[in-house]
């Protein structure tokens, strides 16, 4: 983009310059008073060259040197002025040397009053100036090159290049041009070229009939990106292009076109504003036409009819006044198994959920209200799912305000829901179990103490809700869900302990810290819930399933939590600072009734409902050094039932001037013969000062013995332009499809030019980066 606007403005400085390109002639004829041409004899009147008149003819030779402006210079070998005609000719040597830059050019043909004319055998050589980003030139100065045949002023600002070529590779051998059969130029807006093609050192690359270019001087210009190529072993070959408009200096919109040589193509648009800091959005859709599409690997055979699929997603925050705030969120596509196939980001292949969600919150002195619309669909497989979500929710909450000027604290929430819960198979709802419910829940907050190593809050809340439907009960089974009214009311106590804290300083007189301050944290929770009748009555569903209260229970939660922190020592000119270096946590509950510990949202490996008198043992620790590490550990350990070791998750994260890298490890011990163990981890290494990235990542399914997705993508940019390439292989047998083709072999590739911008395919090339 920057190129094209360092090439108009070249083009403008030969406009100007033409417009005094005479010198003072021996014994000037008598003239025409006001006419371009008179002037610019005023001009030669008052240097002493060697120049011929006759008539309205003049003629300057020798190493004709005139000053155009105040930085702008005209030198040639010999320069005519047709008085009657308003033309000026410069031949021979011809350059125009100004502050950004020089153009030589063989010929000119200038006409003075029009401001038109034609230069012939033109190049130049200006620079990008100081709004340039030097990282996409090598850190080196960011000039332009170009040259054309004829260059054309059609009018103020406009422009027209015909057989010519630019590049910002400014070396005897350009690494990369664009070379093409014409170009209109509007200046600071916009370049349409015409048999266009891009060469690689000479060898030419890729071709475009039309391609549309932005020349504006800002970050944000209308025109074409750069297309990307690839290919697949599902897909074929690929090729995407995509057009971005600046709409203004608010809103954008991007409109995509993939072709795949194998299963069909797919275009999109993407819509993005910002109104205010607080207001945001953007919305993107894609239509995928995928034709019919056999796949064979040996002996099997799989045929993919032909099909049309849709995807849809977008956010937006929307701050409508001081107090009232608009938010929504979208994520819908028509077809799994196009997910599942195309996209590149694990995310996006393994997404089984469509959602459709929209809220406002308003805020009133100390009360919240908000009203909610959620849809959330969840797919079991490609014709199969279950719906849950609200439509709608309606809740109000008063914040904890002081009582009688005691330290009492009284707050209040209240929430009116319709909760679906519905099962389709083929577009067909097969049942219908959703109900609604009205809560309402007032608490009363005493802290007891007010020392600094003990802290002592004790609440009470008192809770009723009622709900449109119950579910029947058969001894200690629950059975379906009938419409018949259920009301629940109870109590609830809570009692939070912390302390008494302890800790030590130590003063060091070496090593990376000037002070270590360790503290011992023991803690303490009493949560007691009153009996009510009949709670297995209660309906649950979906997300909702924490709803679900055990009638009469206490659990009684204790730990301990030690924490380590370092004072860094002051260096000249900074000061030092105070960080939390390591952490190590010990935590575990007793449950009086041991149906409470399968609703305990605390511990993840409780969440298959499972009953038992203890909780696993938690233990958290978190280490980071310095800024640049970081790692985290939970391990939960079953001691109630003999299970022993249930979940394990270790992740961490380094990162340094040339080297950054993250791993993640989880293990989930389901039941006995069901484990999931899974890594991913990703590693960034950078050298050439930046020029050059490469990135590894993989997803490796231990449990099931094999890796479900690898890849690598390399970048590079040398002065005035790059490439980036992406390898991925992605293992179906994740999702459980049964292709005939087990993985997807994919490979992208993408070519930068300095100024220039590029972008991904909709399903996720080059990481997903738009």
């Amino acid at each position: 983009m920057r190129a094209l606007t360092l090439l108009l403005s070249c083009v403008v400085c030969i406009a100007s310059a033409g417009r005094a390109a005479a010198q003072q002639p021996e014994s000037p004829p008598a003239q025409t008073p006001g006419t371009a041409a008179t002037r610019l004899l005023d001009q030669i009147n008052q240097r002493s060259l060697r120049s011929e008149c006759k008539g309205d003819y003049c003629i300057l030779t020798g190493q004709v040197e005139l000053p155009l402006g105040p930085e702008t210079t005209l030198f040639a070998d010999q320069v005519e002025m047709f008085r009657d005609t308003n033309r000026v000719i410069a031949q021979g040597n011809v350059v125009f040397a100004g502050a950004e830059g020089r153009l030589s050019a063989d010929r000119l043909e200038y006409d003075v009053a029009t401001g038109t004319g034609v230069f012939r055998d033109a190049s130049g050589l200006m620079s990008l100036g100081a709004q340039a980003d030097l990282r996409q030139f090598g850190n080196q100065e960011a000039d332009v090159y170009f040259y054309g045949e004829i260059i054309e002023r059609l009018g103020p600002r406009r422009y027209r290049i015909t057989r010519g070529a630019f590049t910002t590779c400014v070396q005897p051998t350009p690494r990369w041009e664009v070379a093409s059969g014409s170009v209109t130029l509007n200046l600071n807006d916009y370049a349409i070229a015409r048999s266009t093609v891009l060469r690689v050192k000479g060898v030419p690359v890729l071709y475009l009939p039309l391609v549309y270019y932005p020349i504006r001087e800002d970050e944000r210009a209308t025109g074409f990106l750069l297309p990307t190529y690839g290919t697949s072993t599902v897909r074929g070959q690929a090729l995407s292009n995509a057009f971005f408009w600046a709409i203004n200096r608010s809103t954008d919109a991007t409109f995509f076109h993939d072709w795949y040589t194998r299963t069909g193509q797919g275009a999109g648009a993407e819509y993005r504003y910002v109104a205010a800091a607080q207001s945001s959005g953007d919305i993107r859709f894609y239509r995928f036409s995928r034709k019919e599409t056999t796949f064979t690997t040996g002996n099997q055979t799989q045929t993919l009819e032909a099909s049309n699929s849709y995807e849809l997603t977008g956010t937006l925050n929307h701050a409508i006044s001081r107090t009232i705030r608009a938010r929504a969120r979208l994520d819908y596509f028509t077809d799994l198994v196009t997910q599942q196939l195309y996209h590149q980001g694990l995310y996006a292949a393994t997404r089984n959920r469509r959602l459709v969600e929209g809220g406002l919150t308003a805020g009133f002195g100390p009360v919240m209200t908000s009203a909610l619309y959620q849809r959330n669909e969840i797919f079991t497989s490609a014709t199969s799912s279950q719906i849950y979500g609200s439509t709608p929710r309606v809740s109000a909450s008063l914040a904890p305000q002081r009582l009688f000027r005691a330290p009492i604290y009284a707050s209040a929430n209240a929430e009116y829901s319709v909760l679906p819960n519905q099962s389709i198979s083929n577009g067909v709802i097969v049942s219908d179990n959703g109900y609604s419910r009205l809560d309402f829940s007032p608490t009363v907050r005493v802290p007891l103490s007010r020392l600094t190593f003990l802290s002592i809050n004790t609440s009470a809340a008192y809770r009723t809700t009622r709900y449109s439907h119950s579910q029947t009960v058969q001894g200690d089974d629950r059975g379906e869900l009938v419409e018949a009214p259920y009301l629940r009311q109870f109590t609830t106590l809570r009692s939070e302990i912390v302390g008494p804290v302890f800790n030590r300083i130590w003063d060091l007189q070496g090593g990376f810290a000037e002070r270590l301050k360790h503290v011992i944290e023991p803690a303490f929770t009493i949560d007691f819930t009153s009996g009510f009748s009949d709670f297995r009555r209660t309906p649950s569903q979906g997300s909702d399933v924490a709803d679900f209260v055990v009638s009469g229970s206490t659990r009684v939660t204790y730990g301990i939590t030690n924490r380590l922190f370092a004072r860094t020592r002051a260096t000249e000119g900074t000061r030092g600072t105070t960080r939390e270096i390591l952490t190590v946590g010990l935590q575990q509950t007793y449950y009086t009734n041991p149906l409470s510990a399968g609703f305990d949202s605390s511990y993840q490996s409780t969440a298959q409902g499972r009953p038992a008198d203890l909780s696993p043992l938690s233990f958290t620790t978190r280490v980071s050094p310095t800024q640049a590490l970081d790692t985290n550990l939970r391990i939960e350990y079953d001691v109630s039932k003999g299970r022993g070791l249930q979940i394990v998750s270790l992740g961490g994260t380094v990162n340094g001037s040339a080297v950054s890298a993250g791993a993640n490890f989880s293990h989930n011990r389901l039941d006995a013969d069901n484990h999931q163990t899974y890594v991913q981890g990703t590693t960034s290494v950078r050298w050439l000062d930046g020029r050059a990235t490469g990135t590894y990542n993989i997803s490796w399914d231990i449990a099931r013995s094999y890796i479900v997705s690898q890849g690598a993508m390399v970048s590079y940019l040398a002065q005035c332009c790059g490439l980036t390439v992406e390898f991925q292989k992605y293992n179906y047998a994740s999702l459980g499809t049964n292709l005939a083709i087990p993985s997807d072999t994919r490979f992208n590739f993408g070519f930068i030019l300095a100024g220039l911008g590029t972008f991904s395919n909709f399903f996720g090339a080059f990481g997903g980066q738009r």
